[in-house]
C-alpha cells in the first residue's frame, strides 16, 4: 500500500464456489480496487453484467386453484400450435397426479387424459404440430394436437422419453430393451418396429448401462448411456436404408460419463449440458475433450456442496428450465432424503466461467420455459410441490405476493495480503443502483467477531441519482486481521442492487499473535 490508510472499492469477480477456502491472501491494486473471485454464500440473486448481485425477482400463481388436493407438478410445457389466422394458440401443459392437464393461456386448467402413474416424471416431444409425452413410469405415450389427447398411433414401444431428429420421433427408456434405439417412419408417429420406414438400432449392448438420454444436434443424434459406466455414442445418416443409412459409431465418442437421465439434458449457448450420476453438471465441449475428468465439470465450483448434499437416488426427477435470452438456466434438483426436487440452482453462463447461485426460496418441483402472454417474454415457469404452478421474473420481490425472501452475497475472508498486521475498518458504503424507499443491509465479520450489521437507505429511485453510494456516516467497524463482508435485503417486496463495498481501511503495527477468541 502507498499509504496506511485508504479507501478500497470492493468489486465482484465471480459466482458462488463451495470448493475453495473461506478466506483468501490477496493484495489492493495501485488503482484501490479489491476484487473478490467468488463468493461464499449466493443466495436468491442473479448477477448483472458486471457482477454485482442483485435480489431475484418474485413469483406470482399461474393457477388461483390448487391442483389434485396439492400434488406434485412434475412438469411443465409450453405448447404453442399455429392454425390458419396468423396466430399461435398456446396451451400450457402440466403433469400432475394421475392426470395430464392444459391450460388455454388462462391459468385454468383442465384434465386432457387420466390414468398416468402418480410421480412419474414425463417427457414432451413436438412433432408435426403435436407434442408426444411419455413418462418414467413407461406408461402408453400420449399424443396431443391442442384438442385431443389420446394414445399415440401405431404400435409404439412403451419408451419413457424421446425426441425429434431428421423429421422423426427417436425413442428409447424401455426396461426390457435397455440398449434398443428406436425411431419411427419419416414424417409419421404412428408408425414402428419396422412399419414403413420405421426400424432400431443397438447402442452398445451388454455394457453394463442402458440408454438414458437423448438430444439431436444439427444432422447428428447424441446417446447417452448411464447410470454406471457413461457413454456418449453418435447416430449418423439421414435415412433408414441406402447410401446415407443411420448408422451408430463403432465406438462411443466419449467413455467415462453420460447423462443419468434424459430431462437432465439441456441446450444452452452453442452447446450442451447434462448431469451425470455423481451429480455433476457438464457440457458436451468439455468431455469431448477431458472426458469424464472431474475438473472440467460446469459445477466444479459448488461439487463438495452437490456431494454433500443431492440424493442421488432421485437424479431421474431433475428437472431443467433454460432463458438464453438472459443467458441462465435454472436446475431443480434434489436434496438430503428429499422424494422431489427441493432446491433450485442457478447457472449464469454469460460470462467464459459459469457463475453459479442458489434459490431456495422458491418452491421448484419442476421447470420449464414458457412464453407469458402478458409481456411475451420467455420465463421459467415453476411445478411447485404444492399444486400450484408459479410464473417467475415478477417485479415485486415476493412469494406469490405475500411470501418475503432473502437475496444475500457473502465474500471470503480477506487480509489484503497483509496477514502479519493489525488493521483498521472506517465508515463504509454500498455502490447501489436505488430500487426505492427501500434499505440493504451491509454487514462485516472481523475474525472471529460476531458479524456487525449496518442498514443502509437506498433513498429514491430518482432519474437523478441512477446511480448512489450509500453511507455508514462515521461508524467504524474496528480492528481486524481478516475481514469478510455481506450485502442483503430481507424485506417483503423490496429489492437490491449492489455494485461495490467501499470501506476506508488503515494498516497497523505487525502482530503475530494468534487470534483472540470469539468475543475478546
Amino acid at each position: 500500500m502507498s499509504s496506511k490508510r485508504q479507501l478500497v472499492r470492493h468489486l465482484w469477480g465471480g459466482g458462488w464456489v463451495s470448493d475453495v477456502g473461506m478466506s483468501i491472501n490477496s493484495g489492493i491494486s495501485q488503482s484501490g480496487d479489491f476484487v473478490f473471485p467468488y463468493l461464499v454464500t449466493a443466495q436468491n440473486i442473479f448477477y448483472e453484467p458486471d457482477g454485482a448481485p442483485h435480489k431475484i425477482p418474485g413469483t406470482t400463481k399461474l393457477n388461483s386453484s390448487v391442483m389434485e388436493t396439492g400434488a406434485e407438478v412434475m412438469g411443465v410445457f409450453d405448447y404453442w400450435k399455429f392454425g390458419t389466422g396468423g396466430s399461435g394458440t398456446q396451451k400450457r401443459i402440466v403433469h400432475v397426479s394421475t392426470k395430464i392437464k392444459a391450460d388455454a393461456a388462462n391459468g385454468t386448467f383442465a384434465d386432457i387424459q387420466t390414468g398416468m402413474t402418480d410421480n412419474a416424471v414425463p417427457c414432451y416431444t413436438l412433432f408435426q404440430g403435436s407434442v408426444i409425452m411419455s413418462n418414467t413410469a413407461g406408461d402408453a405415450p400420449q399424443s396431443y394436437d391442442g384438442t385431443t389427447c389420446a394414445a399415440l398411433g401405431g404400435t409404439p414401444p412403451a419408451f419413457q422419453f424421446s425426441t425429434n431428429h431428421r423429421n422423426r420421433v427417436w425413442a428409447a427408456g424401455i426396461d426390457a430393451t435397455p440398449h434398443t434405439l428406436h425411431y419411427s417412419s419419416a414424417n409419421n408417429a404412428a408408425q414402428w418396429n419396422g412399419t414403413g420406414t420405421s426400424g432400431t438400432l443397438t447402442i452398445g449392448s451388454a455394457d453394463g448401462d442402458r440408454i438414458t438420454g437423448l438430444v439431436s444436434v444439427g444432422n447428428d443424434l447424441f446417446v447417452f448411456k448411464g447410470p454406471y459406466y457413461g457413454s456418449i455414442w453418435r447416430v449418423t445418416g439421414s435415412s433408414s436404408t441406402g447410401a446415407d443409412a443411420f448408422a451408430v459409431s463403432p465406438q462411443p465418442i466419449v467413455r467415462g460419463i453420460g447423462a443419468v437421465w434424459h430431462n437432465t439434458i439441456f441446450k444452452f449457448r452453442n452447446d450442451i449440458g447434462f448431469m451425470w450420476s455423481d451429480g455433476s453438471i457438464n457440457c458436451m465441449s468439455n468431455v469431448l475433450n477431458y472426458s469424464g475428468y472431474g475438473e472440467a465439470a460446469l459445477s466444479r465450483p459448488i461439487r463438495s456442496y452437490l456431494l454433500a448434499n443431492l440424493n442421488l437416488a432421485q437424479l431421474k426427477k431433475v428437472s431443467v428450465a433454460v432463458i438464453d435470452e438472459r443467458s441462465f438456466a435454472w436446475i431443480c434438483v434434489p436434496l438430503t432424503a428429499a422424494t422431489f426436487c427441493n432446491q433450485i440452482l442457478h447457472m449464469d453462463y454469460s460470462r467464459d466461467h459459469v457463475w453459479w447461485a442458489e434459490i431456495p426460496a422458491f418452491n421448484g418441483c419442476s421447470a420449464g420455459r414458457v412464453i407469458d402472454t402478458a409481456d411475451s417474454k420467455p420465463k421459467v415457469f415453476l411445478g411447485g410441490s404444492d399444486g400450484y404452478v408459479r410464473i417467475t421474473d415478477a417485479t415485486d420481490r415476493s412469494i406469490d405476493t405475500a411470501g418475503a425472501y432473502t437475496g444475500k452475497a457473502t465474500t471470503p475472508f480477506t487480509n489484503y495480503g497483509e496477514p502479519n498486521k493489525i488493521k483498521t475498518a472506517g465508515p463504509m458504503s454500498a455502490c447501489i443502483v436505488p430500487k426505492g424507499n427501500y434499505n440493504v443491509t451491509l454487514a462485516c465479520t472481523r475474525d472471529k467477531q460476531t458479524q456487525q450489521t449496518f442498514t443502509l437507505a437506498q433513498v429514491s429511485t430518482s432519474t437523478a441519482w441512477p446511480f448512489v453510494d450509500v453511507f455508514t456516516e462515521n461508524e467504524t467497524a474496528g480492528e481486524f486481521k481478516n475481514i469478510q463482508y455481506e450485502v442483503s435485503q430481507p424485506t417483503l417486496s423490496q429489492d437490491m442492487e449492489v455494485h461495490a463495498i467501499t470501506a476506508q481501511i488503515e494498516i497497523g503495527a505487525e502482530e503475530t499473535a494468534q487470534l483472540p477468541a470469539s468475543g475478546a
